[in-house]
């Protein structure tokens, strides 16, 4: 029963097979792309996080090492890689992403659609489950790698609204719920609240928010990743 020529076996439906918990088909899947495009970086980085889940750390380094052989300067599988060999000096076991991290709770969470997005060559290279940083700028939130990549801005009213929260003293946990070409959704966690807002929630329901179309800008439509940048005094 051989389903190696079916469509559907592409990065969504390896996302996909991830954030339903479904290690061994997200390897399969990604096993499948691989051997359809041996080069690419995105389906290894998946496959490397599919196989920490199943605690199967050797086959995760190895796909890592796949990483840094076509790309040496990747940074998720460095990151990852320096994780698992500091683990194996210190003995402690690598904090592998929880799928707890991906469960919705009323008035705590939110999926949002990001717009202003960096080029396509960007996203690829963060994969579902990574954790990024949510940047104040003035008029906007950015979401950055924690190496401060730039992956895109959330919505404006979004953005308003969180800004006003975090300058009260919240903290959020943000978590790169999928991507792909044109497309990077994130799931932002309340952690905290400051006194200012101790009794109110950060978001009125655990919807996906979607943008409008007009809003929506593609990676064409920037050349520069420093969207809102530096117009703080």
């Amino acid at each position: 029963m051989n389903d190696t020529s079916s469509p559907a076996l592409s990065a969504n439906d390896a996302i996909n097979a991830a954030l339903s918990q479904q290690w061994d088909e997200a390897i399969r899947i990604n096993l499948h792309i691989l051997e359809e495009n041996p080069d690419d970086i995105d389906a290894y980085n998946r496959l490397a996080f599919a196989y920490l889940q199943k605690e199967k750390i050797e086959q995760a380094k190895t796909a890592y090492q796949q990483v840094l052989k076509r790309d040496p300067y990747n940074q998720i599988a460095q990151k990852n890689l320096k994780k698992l060999e500091d683990q194996k000096t210190s003995n402690r076991k690598m904090l592998i992403a929880s799928p707890r991290m991906f469960l919705e709770e009323p008035g705590k969470t939110k999926v949002v659609s990001c717009i202003k997005l960096a080029p396509t060559s960007v996203l690829t290279q963060v994969s579902c489950g990574q954790e990024v940083q949510m940047k104040v700028k003035k008029h906007c939130i950015e979401i950055r790698t924690i190496a401060n990549t730039y992956l895109g801005a959330l919505p404006d009213d979004i953005s308003h609204k969180l800004n006003k929260y975090i300058q009260a003293g919240n903290q959020y946990q943000a978590i790169i719920r999928s991507t792909g070409k044109n497309l990077l959704t994130v799931l932002i966690r309340e952690i905290a609240r400051g006194e200012k807002y101790k009794d109110q929630p950060s978001f009125t329901s655990s919807h996906v928010y979607i943008p409008s179309p007009s809003r929506v800008e593609s990676s064409q439509d920037i050349e520069d990743a420093t969207l809102c940048e530096e117009q703080e005094e």
